[in-house]
């Protein structure tokens, strides 16, 4: 495991910031569904090479790793989540796929919910428990090398509430918190390597139990038959102008 340990971390530092993540959801009728967060992090593979770990990167070969391990036996050893996370978090199913040959790098977080109140809680409780997972598996919170400052504590979703009611869905900016987002340090960190070119994309795909009555939102695109939704934005975009991330789906 130390052997990868850079990945790991890099993982994490990447996914709280939302590299090219996809989120999907399935609505159900009765409010119950799914929430799957696909993250992309090949492109650390080739950079962690550059960052001078290629030696760490021979060894490994032409390892390949395809793995799915179910949290219910590892949500009691995380830190920091109260009863109600860790009995939510038990539910899910953490997958990582590594093709060293290939540069591919992909983490798989399945949950499912009961009623659109979970989802909630769900959507924010994703990237904590990637965060701590990581931590639990590398056993710091350093950047890796190459990197300054320390593996930011939240991503660009603490910056939004995401409201789910029946037959609504909305995502509206924290103007007073993105007022002030100067003063965060991960989130600064996030934007200067945003301008380096790296992938930094985050997709939600909605899939709606009823045709769409109404979409709003710059970036949202509804399907032919109205029953989906697809919103994707950029970390540029959100530094630029938060509410181009904002949207709201009545169905």
């Amino acid at each position: 495991m130390k052997r990868i340990s850079f990945l790991f971390l890099a993982a994490g530092l990447f996914f709280l910031a939302s590299c090219d993540t996809t989120r999907e959801i399935t609505l159900d009728k009765d409010g119950s569904g799914s929430l799957v967060t696909t993250t992309d992090l090949s492109s650390l593979i080739g950079m962690a090479k550059m960052a001078g770990q290629s030696k760490d990167m021979d060894k490994l070969g032409d390892r390949a790793i395809d793995t799915t391990i179910s949290l219910s036996a590892l949500a009691d050893s995380l830190p920091d989540l109260t009863p109600q996370d860790i009995a939510l978090v038990k539910t899910g199913t953490l997958g990582f796929i590594m093709n060293m040959a290939d540069e591919k790098f992909v983490t798989k977080l399945q949950f499912p919910f009961k009623s659109t109140d979970q989802l909630a809680h769900l959507d924010k409780l994703s990237t904590k428990v990637i965060q701590q997972t990581i931590k639990k598996q590398v056993g710091g919170d350093k950047a890796p090398p190459g990197m300054d400052g320390e593996m930011p504590e939240g991503s660009i979703d603490d910056y939004y509430t995401i409201t789910y009611t029946k037959g609504q869905i909305e995502k509206k900016l924290n103007k007073e918190k993105y007022a002030d987002i100067a003063n965060d340090k991960g989130m600064q960190s996030m934007k200067e390597m945003s301008g380096q070119g790296l992938p930094m994309g985050n997709t939600i795909i909605i899939h709606l139990p009823a045709p769409a009555k109404k979409v709003e939102g710059s970036s949202a695109k509804l399907s032919e038959d109205k029953k989906t939704v697809t919103i994707s934005n950029s970390l540029e975009e959100f530094f630029d102008d938060g509410t181009k991330l904002e949207f709201n789906v009545t169905y």
